[in-house]
Order: C-alpha cells, then sequence, then structure tokens
C-alpha cells in the first residue's frame, strides 16, 4: 500500500504546533544505530551524524533516541560497544590504540546530548554492567586468565578509577558459580555483584558500590535522559533498581528499559524487581507481532492483545534491534545475497540474530508497528526500519536526504499528535482472526486487517461521543466515520492494512521546547588522560597550571554558566577558553575568567554570553602559591544550536 501522500507531514502544511501530550511513558524512541554502524562522511564520529539527524527526527516526531554504549570497549574503534573495558572513558582516553571510540569522541559525545536537547529530544544511552572485556593476564585467575583491569587516570597508566581483579568476577571463593544466567559467561569477564547484603562476599559488594557510583558520574557527566541497559538477564534485578535510585532519584518518571530475552510473566517478575525503576522491551509481544508478519494471514489477531506484558508502566513495545538484524540487508543472513529482495534460502535468522529478523518491507509490518504504538508503552522504532537503509549508500547516507519509510513516518504522526497514550486503552474489537480494533479511549480507533484478501467490516463502541465525525488519518482506502446516537460507529479497513480514525482538524507538525544541558566534570587524578596523544582531561585541581574538564558546544549569543566546586575552601580561578572561527577548541588565546573563592557547597561561578558557537574549553586551576593539589569540580550549564554548518 502506497503511503507517499505523507511527505506533508513533514513540513509541507505546518499549521498547528505544540507540545507533545502523551505522558513520559508513551514516549517514541528512535533507535539510533544499526550493527556496524558507521557513516564515512562523519570517520570515527556517529555522534556528529546523529547530531545532524536530531532535526529530522524533531519533525517526525520521536522523543528521544537511543545511542549505543559510550564507554571504550575492548576493540578500541572497532568495538561497538558491548565488549566494554573502562566505562569511565567516553573517549578521551589514549587506551586500546585510540582515544575516541567507534562512535566518536567525548567531545562530540558531549555535543550530540546538548543538540538533542536544542531540539527537544532525549537521549537514552546503553549501559553495560553485566561484564568487561579486554583485561591483562593474571595466572591466578580461575578460568579466563584476562581478568586484571588497571585503567588510565590522569596519574599515569594504571590509576585508572575502578580498577578490577579476578575475585571481582565469577567464579571467585566467595561466590563459586560459573553457570546459568547470573554467574555464565556471556562475554569476557563476568561481573560478580553479590555482595554481603545478598548473601556473597565482600568482592561482589565493592562491583555493586562501584557501579553505582559509575552511573551517578555519567549521569552528571553527560546529563543523558534515560538508559536502555544491557543484558539484565545475566545480573541481579536489585544492581538496576540500585543505581538507578542512586543516578535519578526517588522517581520513576523517566525512559529506562532492559534487554530481558524471556516471556512475559518473566519481564514482569523482573520489572517488579526494579521496582519500576526500569521496564523491559517486550519480547512476548515482539514474538506476537513477528508470528502475524510471518504468517502470510494465518495468525490470530484475536491474540494478539494477550501477548503483552502486564507490567506495562515502562514497557516498550518494538519490532527489530540490532540483536535481531545484524545484516546490511533485511535478511541478515551472513550468506543472504546482496539483493535486497531476495527472498530464497533462510534469510529471516543468521547464527549473530537472537531472534528472526522482521521485515520492514513485508506490507504486514506496517501493521505489526501500528499494533505495536496503540498498545500500552513507549514504542522503539529501528534505524534499519525507518530508514532505507541499504545500496551503495549505506556508509555515506546523508541525514537530511535519506530515504524513510511513509507507513512509519504516518504512525508516528499519529501516535503524537493524536496523543494515543493520553488516553486509556481499550480493545474494541476482537471477534475475528484477522480483524482486530483498538480504541486510545476518545483519542484515536485503530483497525488492523491481517487478510491478505478481504475488506473487514465490524461496529464498535467508541467514546468518542454522538454523531461524531471521524478522520481517516492513514492512505489506507477506509474513508471517514461517523459515530451513531450512541456512540458506536462502523470501522471498513482494507486487506493487509491499517487504518486510524480521531476527531477531525488534527494537522501539523512538531516543536518540542528547546532546552539547555548541564554538564560536570568531575576533577581528580584517577579520572581522564594526561598524556600527549590524548586532550588532556581530568586531575586534580592545582597551583602549578591549568587542569581542563573538557569542552563543550555552545551557541552564539547565548550565556554559559560555569561552577567551580571544590572539596575544601580554595581561592581559585575559572578559565573558559572561546572556540575559533571554525568552533574548533582553543587553549592558549581567547579567554572568559573569573577569579574567587571555591568551597564543596558555595561555588566560584563564571557566566557570561558567548559571541560565536563552538567549543568551549573549560579550565581551572588553584590561585594560591603554595596550594596542596584538590578534587573538584566544573558544572557547566549552556544551549547549544538545534543546527549548525560548523559540524
Amino acid at each position: 500500500m502506497q503511503k507517499s501522500i505523507y511527505f506533508w507531514l513533514l513540513g509541507l502544511l505546518f499549521i498547528s504546533h505544540g507540545v507533545l501530550a502523551n505522558p513520559w511513558n508513551g514516549k517514541v524512541v528512535f533507535q539510533g544505530f544499526w550493527w556496524g554502524a558507521e557513516n564515512q562522511n562523519y570517520p570515527q564520529d556517529w555522534y556528529t551524524y546523529l547530531a545532524k539527524l536530531a532535526p529530522r527526527l524533531r519533525d517526525m516526531g520521536f522523543d528521544g533516541i537511543w545511542i549505543p554504549s559510550p564507554s571504550k570497549g575492548w576493540q578500541g574503534s572497532n568495538d561497538m560497544g558491548y565488549g566494554i573495558y573502562d566505562h569511565y572513558d567516553l573517549g578521551d582516553k589514549n587506551q586500546k590504540n585510540t582515544v575516541a571510540t567507534r562512535f566518536g569522541s567525548k567531545d562530540s559525545l558531549l555535543r550530540f546530548i546538548a543538540v538533542a536537547h536544542a531540539n527537544g529530544l532525549d537521549v537514552y544511552p546503553d549501559v553495560v554492567l553485566n561484564h568487561v572485556i579486554g583485561g591483562d593476564f593474571d595466572t591466578n585467575a580461575p578460568g579466563d586468565k584476562y581478568k586484571k583491569f588497571r585503567l588510565v587516570g590522569y596519574a599515569g597508566q594504571q590509576s585508572g578509577r575502578w580498577p578490577k581483579d579476578h575475585w571481582n568476577f565469577h567464579p571467585n571463593p566467595d561466590h563459586d558459580c560459573n553457570s546459568g544466567d547470573i554467574c555464565g559467561t556471556l562475554l569476557g569477564a563476568d561481573i560478580c555483584f553479590l555482595g554481603n547484603q545478598q548473601g556473597g562476599g565482600g568482592n561482589g559488594q565493592y562491583m555493586l558500590d562501584k557501579a553505582r557510583e559509575w552511573l551517578v558520574w555519567f549521569k552528571k557527566q553527560t546529563d543523558a535522559d534515560g538508559f536502555r541497559l544491557d543484558a539484565v538477564k545475566h545480573f541481579p534485578a536489585f544492581v538496576v533498581e540500585d543505581v538507578l535510585y542512586n543516578a535519578m532519584g526517588p522517581g520513576n518518571n523517566y525512559f529506562c528499559a532492559g534487554e530481558f530475552v524471556s516471556g512475559a510473566n518473566q519481564l514482569d517478575q523482573w520489572a517488579d524487581a526494579t521496582q519500576n525503576r526500569c521496564g523491559t522491551f517486550d519480547f512476548s509481544l515482539r514474538n506476537g507481532l513477528a508470528a502475524m508478519v510471518d504468517g502470510g494471514g494465518f495468525f490470530d489477531m484475536s491474540s494478539l492483545p494477550d501477548m503483552q506484558q502486564k507490567n506495562r508502566l515502562k514497557t516498550s513495545p518494538f519490532l527489530n534491534n540490532h540483536d535481531t538484524w545484524k545484516g546490511a540487508f533485511w535478511d541478515s543472513a551472513t550468506t543472504s545475497s546482496t539483493q535486497h529482495d531476495d527472498r530464497s534460502g533462510d534469510w529471516r535468522q543468521s547464527n549473530d540474530e537472537i531472534l528472526p529478523t522482521i521485515d520492514p518491507d513485508n506490507p504486514r509490518s506496517q501493521i505489526a508497528y501500528a499494533a505495536a504504538f496503540s498498545v500500552d508503552g513507549s514504542p522503539t522504532v529501528y534505524f534499519e526500519d525507518l530508514f532505507v537503509n541499504y545500496g551503495p549508500n549505506r556508509f555515506k547516507a546523508d541525514p537530511a536526504a535519506i530515504a524513510a519509510r511513509d507507513y512509519l513516518v504516518n504512525i508516528i504522526w499519529a501516535h503524537q499528535k493524536l496523543d494515543f497514550k493520553d488516553a486509556a486503552y481499550k480493545v474494541r474489537y476482537r471477534n475475528s482472526a484477522d480483524l482486530l480494533v483498538i480504541e486510545r479511549s476518545g483519542k484515536a480507533l485503530i483497525g488492523l486487517n491481517d487478510s491478505g484478501t478481504e475488506t473487514l467490516n465490524a461496529w464498535v463502541q467508541t467514546d468518542f461521543g454522538t454523531q461524531v465525525t471521524l478522520h481517516n488519518y492513514t492512505a489506507s482506502d477506509s474513508g471517514d466515520l461517523r459515530t451513531n446516537q450512541d456512540g458506536w460507529v462502523q470501522v471498513s479497513v482494507p486487506p493487509m492494512s491499517y487504518a486510524i480514525w480521531a476527531p477531525t482538524g488534527v494537522v501539523g507538525g512538531f516543536a518540542p521546547a528547546s532546552r539547555r544541558t548541564t554538564q560536570e566534570f568531575q576533577m581528580d587524578d584517577d579520572l581522564g588522560d594526561s598524556s600527549p596523544n590524548s586532550p588532556g582531561y581530568g586531575g586534580k585541581l592545582c597551583s602549578g597550571g591549568l587542569r581542563t574538564g573538557g569542552a563543550v558546544w555552545a551557541a552564539a549569543n547565548t550565556n554559559i554558566k560555569v561552577e567551580l566546586y571544590t572539596e575544601s575552601q580554595q581561592n581559585a580561578e575559572i578559565s573558559v577558553f572561546l572556540p575559533d572561527n571554525n568552533g574548533q577548541p582553543q587553549t592558549t588565546q581567547g579567554s572568559q575568567t573569573q577569579q574567587g573563592n571555591a568551597t564543596n557547597s558555595s561555588p566560584l561561578t563564571l557566566a557570561f554570553n558567548t559571541d560565536r558557537e563552538g567549543y568551549h574549553r573549560i579550565s581551572a586551576h588553584l590561585s594560591g602559591s603554595n596550594s596542596a593539589c584538590v578534587k573538584g569540580f566544573l558544572k557547566v550549564n549552556y544551549q547549544a544550536p538545534s543546527t549548525s554548518d560548523k559540524f
């Protein structure tokens, strides 16, 4: 079914703008990468590609962007972020033969997050707490011998924060376990979190303490808005509850979804165990959606609502992700043809994928996505599903021009403009194996027809009221409807399609509020890297010379506020070095400074208006000539541009 008419949704007829009305747990999330993601126009800088893509995602109606783990992996610039080596290395340490990660430098990461915020978008980094890999050889380690982790810090090659030894992993003398979901090896060294309070040994408590400390640091450093948690089936749920409580506070009104590959009951139990600080990707519903897409019209649509998990406070429905689709094409088996439309052989699942790929160009995938958006939760849209990402431009696609699948653009628009999740979820019709009708009470009516040949009709009750005209906001041939004197309406859905009806007059695009970003640079000798091949960030504050926290990309003619806190009262000076005319950082010329006293509760503050866009390098030092070096942190609040021709 052709959906080309929806280009108007992207800006040609913007009439009514507004802030999205869906609740915090009804967000639409874009998975901002695919397995092997890179763009040759932005070499080793995927973050900048996403920054260029952000305005387009805003205009489509997305709420947030999920990005891969930003921490350095053991394969350096080739690592997708899941073979994690050093949690504290976000692309600013010279380790594993690279400073930047596969996705970019720390500066580029912080800039992308700020640009996303300027576009009204959240950012949800992936968090890996189950394992690390790439340690040094330790002859005393049981099993895998590479379990000694001594990481780079500002004070030297082995001074980095969160060192680890073989007794911090499974098996260890306090928790002699090396099999099962919790103790078995998934990748690298399997972290043991079972400490004294949980019935294990003190070594596990050390890892829990350090994981908590890291996520608190990471949240403050990046200003991330939520998280995706990797492989949560393989470490205790109390770890997730603990680290999220400390990093995000006692509330739970933020996006967070864990990867737990299991059925609905286990998904519910795990989410309950985290006290709903984290939800799950709904693998149970996904199995049903995959069965429907591949069923050729023989799937029982009436069964679909029962497949979703029951704990839906923070659930995330989805079709594909980087674990179900790892190839260059939709038929992603490693031996597949290079032709996008080659359906020969068992193309659906390669040995590297945990579940079969759902082909986004299968006509029934549009029904599956309409269903995923209609049920409760924050739906996630995979990069490869939204964008037509194959062919010669796969690794050099222009973020402003890469083609999007029109049916997904339409479904996202309808979910957001019609405020699906600002209303109760009601199954209005399920008396057919082919037709399912869902209402978001008084907001939208969604018809889903799995039949390959028949237009299906049904009378359904609604909450729209009497004699209300309902417009069809899709390209199906369903036409407009009108409720009768009792609020009932007869729907008609063409074969192998979906339809979305809602009150007339809803038009236009999206203009979410731009917001500022606050990022905090902790200054200590076990953070950063002083080597000449690194940016030189980190280190305690001293009187002998400047120490630099990092750089932030601020928009021209906006206000920057820098606060310096020190662990004890100190006379100090803040220096912010201004960018050059191309936006690049400078280290010796053009600075704003402020001198005065700083403490751990009363900061020294520097505030000024920028005169140009670009990287502003944030530094400080102690003023007293005989002062001992002290810990501190530099807290920066600033406004990034929503678009730029300088990156």
